[in-house]
């Protein structure tokens, strides 16, 4: 966040200065204009993996009073790094801080925040999480690093986090807004890592605060406008006379203006893909509204303003497309996700979603949740870069290659475990006739743009041969949905049970290959009783009960399991008893739903 300059009084909080705070994320879904919802809150929905919000006071009244929820979002960040999410199930983003070491006004160093122990801490309480490098480095009032510190002190963290967890995603930017001035600063930061460490910057996403905020309105009035307002100085241009020449200027009356901030973030976009960043998410951890009621506008029209441009915002970034800038994985969008600015602050500037005293949702806050409710609950999988390495290369040669891909989920939720991706190719013998070769099942990837990349191996490969094959993507939710066998009492022993199963696809894509069914003694050494095959399962909730014989049982408990396998993929075993003239002093409760 940046501040709010009225009259030379400065409403600083939590990020740059004049008029800017921040928080990022991202969304698809509703398009049309919404009316606000009752105060007392609409129930829960799911968590929108685009949207997000930057939560500056206490997360245990969040949760209290049920805000997260309120707003369908999933995810946020609070300027802090504190390991794990305090908002469950949302997921939280962490942040370092930099701070300039000076000597006569000069930087000849920089700390970091946390550091040291603090910093392992936080990374162990969430393996995998990302991380915002700086908050606003390009501001004077915040983290305020020249360029070249900058530089360094990315480079420090950015391998310090990874050594610790390598799945860590570190995120580089988080710049005030995309102005030119910033695109140089920018620019200036990519050109000093490379003359100081010899490669380009490494980053797994970037990310800009995207405030519409004026950069020669502040600390002085200009006559075009009512007070001093604006965005602060970058480090590298510490003046009005220094950065005047490159400054940008806005009215107040453009902090509304939807067209100047799609633009800027495509102008982002631009410069991520001119810099070999395309393959990269964009997150905006913040924007928002940041004039309070009455500044600028008052009453109904500022609600209005306020509510359209927070629509308009919302519609662009879940649907904005580029074939050549956007992030691919991520089915082309520009942006993967955002974040309001903010749920929680309350006092000035403006754009708060709760009021933090009476503990209601403000109209900014309910627009929100209306907006966030008539958003579908998307999975999208999709797949990437499918190609075939070889262990040798001479021509006639028979080997198992193997075939590697990606798959991404460009949905707004998370994919769960349903997904398996398949193989499926012809022989240079038979070029017309397609077979499955293998798969895989996929697991759960996170929205907007996650990914896995698999290797699935091609048995009987002949190198050299005109060969054509494609990745499959099917939803399959495969289940053992029922196990049990009949209670047996006051029979002759031994005797024989049978055991029964009832397997279900719940997933919308039938299975394209046998399934077999095994049984198995559950005792300290598991015994296989039996195996059913059943050629194909449909999908949709199609079921199939299958059963087998258990010969030569003596009075007693049986535990028994069952599992359901195809080549790729394999269900959690489920697990009952069987029962041969049971004691009748038994539990007859508990004997009943064994049995049953």
């Amino acid at each position: 966040m940046s501040g709010i300059f009225r009259g030379g009084l400065a409403y600083r909080r939590l990020c740059s200065v004049v008029c800017v705070f921040g928080g990022v994320l991202l969304a698809f879904g509703a398009v049309v204009a919404l009316s606000a919802p009752a105060a007392e809150g609409p129930p829960f929905v799911y968590s929108n993996g685009r949207f997000g919000f930057g939560l500056t006071k206490s997360a245990s009244t969040a949760l209290t009073y049920g805000w997260p929820a309120y707003l369908n979002a999933g995810w946020y960040w609070d300027w802090a790094a504190r390991g794990a999410t305090q908002l469950p199930p949302l997921k939280y983003v962490q942040t370092v801080h930099l701070t300039p070491v000076k000597s006569n006004n000069v930087q000849v160093g920089y700390t970091a925040s946390p550091t040291g122990t603090a910093l392992l801490s936080a990374i162990n309480k969430q393996r995998g999480a990302m991380w915002f490098i700086a908050n606003e480095p390009d501001c004077s009032t915040m983290d305020n690093m020249r360029s070249d510190w900058y530089a360094r002190a990315y480079h420090d963290m950015y391998y310090l986090i990874k050594a610790a967890d390598p799945a860590a995603k570190v995120v580089a930017g988080n710049i005030v807004q995309p102005t030119p001035q910033r695109f140089m600063y920018l620019n200036r930061i990519l050109e000093a890592y490379q003359q100081f460490y010899g490669e380009p910057l490494p980053a797994d996403a970037w990310s800009t605060h995207s405030y519409i905020l004026c950069e020669k309105c502040y600390p002085y009035n200009i006559p075009s406008e009512p007070f001093p307002w604006g965005a602060c100085w970058v480090p590298d241009w510490p003046s009005r006379l220094a950065s005047e020449s490159i400054a940008t200027f806005y009215s107040v009356y453009d902090h509304w203006n939807i067209n100047i901030f799609t633009e800027r973030i495509r102008a982002f976009r631009q410069w991520m893909y001119d810099n070999g960043y395309r393959n990269h998410p964009l997150l905006i951890p913040e924007y928002g509204i940041l004039f309070y009621e009455g500044l600028v506008y008052s009453g109904a029209t500022y609600d209005a303003k306020s509510r359209e441009f927070m629509y308009a915002g919302f519609d662009w970034m879940q649907s904005a497309r580029d074939p050549v800038i956007g992030y691919r994985l991520d089915d082309g969008r520009l942006v993967q996700g955002w974040a309001w600015y903010s749920l929680d602050h309350g006092d000035f500037p403006g754009g708060t979603l709760f009021d933090p005293y009476t503990y209601q949702p403000t109209t900014m806050g309910r627009d929100y949740a209306a907006y966030t409710r008539q958003v579908t609950p998307t999975v999208q999988l999709m797949t990437f870069d499918a190609h075939v390495v070889t262990p040798v290369t001479e021509t006639g040669a028979i080997v198992t290659a193997t075939v590697y891909f990606t798959v991404s989920n460009a949905g707004n939720i998370a994919s769960g475990d349903a997904g398996v991706a398949k193989v499926i190719g012809n022989s240079p013998l038979s070029p017309t006739h397609y077979t499955v070769i293998g798969g895989t099942t996929i697991g759960s990837l996170e929205c907007c743009g996650d990914h896995k990349t698999f290797a699935v191996p091609w048995p009987g490969y002949v190198v050299g041969a005109d060969y054509d094959f494609y990745v499959a993507l099917l939803d399959i939710d495969l289940q053992v949905y029922h196990v049990w066998s009949p209670l047996q009492r006051d029979v002759i022993t031994p005797t024989s049970a049978t055991l029964y199963a009832t397997i279900s696809n719940t997933g919308y894509s039938d299975l394209y290959e046998p399934l077999t069914v095994t049984f198995y003694y559950n005792n300290s050494v598991q015994v296989a009783i039996g195996e059913v095959v059943i050629p194909e399962l449909g999908c949709c909730g199609n079921q199939q009960t299958v059963s087998v014989t258990w010969p030569d049982l003596t009075d007693g408990i049986y535990p028994f399991c069952v599992v359901a396998a195809t080549t790729y993929t394999q269900t959690r075993p489920v697990c009952a008893n069987v029962w041969i003239n049971p004691p009748y002093t038994l539990f007859l409760p508990a004997l009943l739903r064994d049995t049953s």
